[in-house]
């Protein structure tokens, strides 16, 4: 079975965006052991959530396999919006440095890390950093509809989508942060995990926290 480069399963978490609490219910709802097994985001740590720092601490403390997400560009671009000023307000320049050293995405024998996805007719390597970040739908499509791997690529930011459960593509972005669920995958035994939001956080439809 392919593992890690530690010889360990990885359990692999889907768009937190800040919400710690959820997170470490995730994490003990699946029995995750650090003895065992490495733990990944697929990026969109940050923003909108409570708790952004306590998921950055948990991630760096975890030495987490982490890929840069849309709402993590955003912040180091000096994005503001009411969420995310407070997020920047809770972070010195040593987490900025460490963030912006995240990759784009991280490829493993038989598996692709991503926060967005890899757009029809290319690969992660000659894709834009956007659109690894962003790519959703092409010409009407998901964009997994066109991957033919071999890889199968794991990946966030598509809520209003789901969990997207395809030989080739696991999509972790239930939407936590709207008050659905946070998903965990354990790779590659393909065993899913997902706890429920313990409230509604952000409301996308006037975009604005209830914290």
């Amino acid at each position: 079975m392919l593992r890690d480069d530690l010889g360990q399963e990885c359990f692999v978490v889907g768009d937190v965006q800040g919400c710690h609490q959820e997170l470490l219910d995730l994490l003990g709802a699946a029995g995750f052991d650090r003895a065992q097994h490495r733990l990944a985001f697929v990026g969109d740590l940050v923003n909108r959530g409570p708790e952004s720092r306590a998921v950055l601490e948990l991630a760096r403390r975890e030495d987490a396999l982490v890929v840069l997400g849309n709402h993590e560009a955003a912040l180091l671009a000096g994005h503001s919006s009411e969420t995310m000023d407070r997020v920047r307000a809770t972070l010195d320049g040593d987490w900025l440095d460490w963030i912006s050293g995240w990759p784009s995405f991280v490829r493993r024998p038989g598996w692709i890390l991503v926060h967005g996805g890899i757009p029809p007719g290319k690969t992660p390597e000659s894709a834009t950093h956007q659109e690894l970040q962003t790519v959703r739908a092409v010409d009407g499509r998901p964009w997994f509809d066109d991957w033919r791997g071999p890889e199968t690529v794991l990946f966030g930011h598509w809520a209003t989508r789901g969990k997207v459960d395809l030989p080739l593509a696991k999509g972790l972005d239930t939407g936590c942060v709207y008050g659905r669920f946070l998903t965990g995958l354990f790779w590659p035994s393909g065993r899913w995990v997902s706890v429920p939001a313990r409230r509604t956080w952000y409301d996308p439809s006037t975009g604005r926290p209830s914290w």
